[in-house]
This record gives structure tokens, sequence and C-alpha cells, in this order.
């Protein structure tokens, strides 16, 4: 009979409902992209993230089943003294799991960003250099913990240790776990912020401003997550008379930190959908999109295409019949006379307007969707 009491059932419930809005969303952000024809390669690493995100999903939900978030008490009733092993074995599970999850998750995130910033060689850079450090800091993690032991299985099975296994001292890898999670929330919160000087000098008004910045912010989420999970993880070492009860609590907000991560970032590029279902309006066409790569960025070598905000975020402006006024066929539906002339007034004027903009030293993504919304 399953050990499923104290906090078990709490544990076992939240992560079922952050498992169940994270596939959803992945599954509305797949449906999105593909019919955009907007699928890119933050698309890839969130799908990779799917695979190892259902087995940390797993592990967490039958570590539930199997003593953790169970007061020490428990495990000396008769019948209840296996799930002391198994309890270990299924946070191993989770320790290995959470690591290389998290890793798709927010390079997906991060390269969604990557490609908002384009031709702002600061910001991209300053993005580059973040993914690699908390790839690389969660890899470390990630190999240490499943060979910390030798064998690896004596790192749950104690019956090894008197039959020649060893492990590693306990201090270096809580000293890695503390590491590990303050790269992880300081890189969250650069990304988090990092929206705020992309939208500053842009053109949008103020409302505007702060719908866009709070799609792109939505990661910041997961980072109050991971601070949750360092609280507990530090007062772990005050429980070592009811350590696995204080797992507990580590379980449930480090698979919050990457099913939430998994949620926003699905989240920040479902508007297209929401605006369709709920016909709040804005241009929904591909053929009318803008092409928002500055121009001076042409030449700059990018593994990433550049954003559409238009078409990826959905057109901020509420006329369902806009048109970028510098495409070809807005060019040509003007000659015709099909457009106001308070919009389009002639085809020199739509290319000096589109000169000016390319030679503004700030210009980003984010500028140019605004100047085709607001016209």
């Amino acid at each position: 009979m399953p050990l499923f009491q104290d906090d078990a059932p709490h544990i076992a419930a939240s992560i079922i409902t952050i498992t169940i809005l994270a596939y959803i969303t992945f599954g509305l952000r797949v449906y999105t992209r593909i019919t955009r024809i907007s699928w890119g390669i933050e698309d890839w690493f969130m799908a990779t993230a799917a695979f190892p995100f259902a087995v940390l999903a797993i592990a967490c939900v039958v570590s539930s089943f199997n003593g953790i978030g169970v007061h020490a008490s428990r495990f000396q009733e008769p019948g209840n003294e296996k799930y002391h092993e198994l309890s270990l074995f299924w946070f191993f599970l989770f320790e290995v799991f959470y690591c290389v999850s998290i890793i798709p998750i927010k390079l997906s995130i991060s390269f969604m960003l990557v490609r908002v910033a384009v031709g702002r060689r600061g910001y991209v850079f300053s993005q580059y250099v973040v993914m690699s450090l908390f790839t690389t800091m969660n890899l470390i993690a990630a190999f240490y913990i499943i060979f910390q032991c030798n064998p690896v299985s004596a790192a749950w099975d104690s019956k090894l240790m008197g039959e020649g296994g060893h492990c590693n001292n306990a201090a270096i890898l809580a000293d890695i776990y503390y590491a590990t999670t303050a790269v992880n929330i300081a890189t969250d919160w650069f990304t988090a912020l990092m929206p705020i000087p992309l939208l500053w000098n842009s053109k949008l008004n103020l409302n505007a401003k702060i719908s866009v910045g709070a799609i792109l912010s939505l990661g910041i989420f997961a980072s109050l997550s991971a601070c949750i999970r360092l609280k507990y993880t530090v007062n772990l070492t005050n429980q070592q008379n009811d350590f696995q009860y204080g797992l507990g609590n580590i379980v449930l907000w480090g698979y919050a930190e990457n099913g939430i991560g998994m949620f926003v970032g699905n989240l920040a590029l479902l508007r297209p959908l929401f605006r369709r279902i709920f016909n709040l309006g804005g241009s929904d066409n591909r053929s009318t999109g803008t092409d928002v790569t500055p121009k001076h960025s042409q030449g700059l070598s990018s593994p990433v295409t550049p954003f559409d905000a238009n078409c990826e975020l959905g057109a901020v402006n509420g006329d369902k019949h806009y048109t970028d006024p510098t495409s070809t066929s807005a060019q040509i539906e003007s000659r015709n006379g099909d457009f106001p002339r308070s919009s389009i007034t002639s085809d020199s004027e739509s290319q000096e307007r589109t000169t000016e903009k390319s030679r503004e030293p700030h210009d980003s993504v984010v500028d140019h969707l605004i100047d085709a919304s607001d016209q």
C-alpha cells in the first residue's frame, strides 16, 4: 500500500495541476505556431523540453506515493521501512531531471528574447552569456548528482555503503545546490527584466508597453518558485530527523519552477490565438504581417529568424483591416486609391519613412511593430 500521507496528497495535486496547465499551453503553442507558419528555434527547445519534463512530473508524483512529504514517524510503522529507500530513489530522479528539464525551457525563453532584440547587439550578447551560464551550471549539477556516489545506486541504497560503496562529502553537493539555484534565480530575473529597456524607448503607448512587457516578463514567476525552493533547501539542514518530509517542499517548488517556466514560455506566444478566439481585432493574416527586421541589423549573423511581433504576438492595433504601409501590397493598393490619404500619401513618402527608420540608432523590433501599428 502506498505511503501517501501528511503533505504527500498536496504535493501530488499541485504537481498534476501544473502539469496539465503546462501541456495544455504547450499544445496550443504548437497549434498556433504551426498554423501561423512561425515555428522557430525557441519552439524546438520547448518541444525538446517536453520529454524530460514529463519524466520529471512522473518522478515527482510517484515520489509523493513513496514517502516524500511524509513525517519520519510513518517510516517506523510495520511494512513502511522500504519507503525510506524508495523515497530517496525518486528524489534522485527528481534532482537529475530538474536539471535536464530546466535547460531547454530556459533556452526557449531566452531565444525568444534574442529574436525580439535582433539588431541590438548588447542585448543579444548579454542573453547569450546568460544562456551559457545557466546551461553550464545545470549540466555540472546534473553530472555531479549522477556520479557523486560509486556505485550510482549508493545515492539511495544505504546497504551499499557497507559493501564498499562510497559517496562524496554531502557539503559539496549542498554547495552545488546553492550555486545552481543562485545562477538560475539571477538569470531568470535578468531575462524577465530584459524587455523593460527594450520597450523603454519604443513609440508604444503606455497600455501597449505594459501589455507587451508583461507578456515577455512572465518568467519572473518561475524565479519566485526558485527563491521559495532555496528557502526550503536551506531549512532542510535543520530537519535531518524529518528528512523526507522536508524534501516534499523542495520537490514541489523545484517542479513548479520548471512547470511555471514552461507554462509562461508557452503563454507568451498565444496572444494571436486568444485574439482570434475572443475576436479582439488585429491583423491575423500572415500576408499582411510586417517585416520587423531593423534595417541596420541586415548583415548581422544570427542563428535565429527575426521576430515578427505583428504575427507572433498579435497586432496591437485594433483595426482588423490594417496592412503594413511599407509592404508591396500596400503600395500597390495605395496607387489604386484603396487607402485613405491620411494613412498613405504616396509611394515615395512610404520609402522616405522606411529610410528614416533605418537610420535611427535605437531602432528595435518593437519599434517597427509600433510604427506599423500606429499608422
